[in-house]
């Protein structure tokens, strides 16, 4: 079995989604967590200046959505066939494609209400619903069925962070996503890491 170790800052974000691959798959590895003020001295250590990157064996994988796909493969999370490899890929790009625009930038308050407002009509909500159809046509509760996937994981990782920007919002018009977010925090070694893990600050 390889040594891992996972580098991030000390707050859930993008490592999180890689956390819960491990958790699920009742892997060890190394959880390092880089304090911000810690950040500008280590940076120029990865690979292209960014976390998460996670270290195989010493060798670093870095992007999250690389190296999510990796543990994937690893830990026979990406589904039976091509085509399901296909359709994993799918909606971790649509899902990513979606959370990446939040204004994160954006200093007016009454602007970047707006933008938010914008975003969860147009980008989030309509993903979630597309996302609906895709767990009904599978059969649910999960994107391919009753098998867990990466994309499962990414998801859940995204639907959990992007919720705290829309206060009010919900997703009851969205049931099979509700569902396959339960299902997901259900499984035993998720429920475990959800309950153990540290709180964010």
């Amino acid at each position: 079995m390889p040594t891992y170790k996972l580098c991030y800052f000390n707050i859930r974000g993008r490592g999180e989604m890689v956390r819960l691959v491990f958790a699920e798959a009742g892997v060890e590895y190394i959880d390092e967590r880089i304090e911000q003020a810690d950040w500008p001295a280590r940076k120029a250590e990865m690979p292209f200046g960014k976390m998460p990157v996670l270290y195989v064996d010493g060798q670093p994988i870095a992007h999250s959505r690389a190296l999510i796909r990796y543990l994937g493969r690893c830990f026979n999370l990406m589904g039976s066939s091509n085509m399901d490899a296909a359709i994993i890929d799918v909606w971790i790009e649509v899902i990513f494609e979606a959370a990446m625009q939040f204004p994160y930038a954006e200093k007016d308050e009454t602007k970047k209400a707006e933008l938010i407002e914008a975003l969860w009509n147009d980008q989030l909500l309509p993903t979630f619903t597309k996302l609906n159809e895709q767990i009904s046509k599978s059969g649910g509760p999960y994107i391919l069925g009753e098998k867990l996937s990466v994309a499962d994981v990414v998801i859940f990782s995204v639907i959990e962070l992007s919720m705290q920007w829309f206060p009010g919002k919900t997703l009851d018009s969205v049931p099979l996503v509700t569902k396959m977010n339960e299902c997901f925090k259900q499984r035993p070694n998720i429920a475990a890491w959800l309950e153990k893990r540290p709180q964010e600050k």
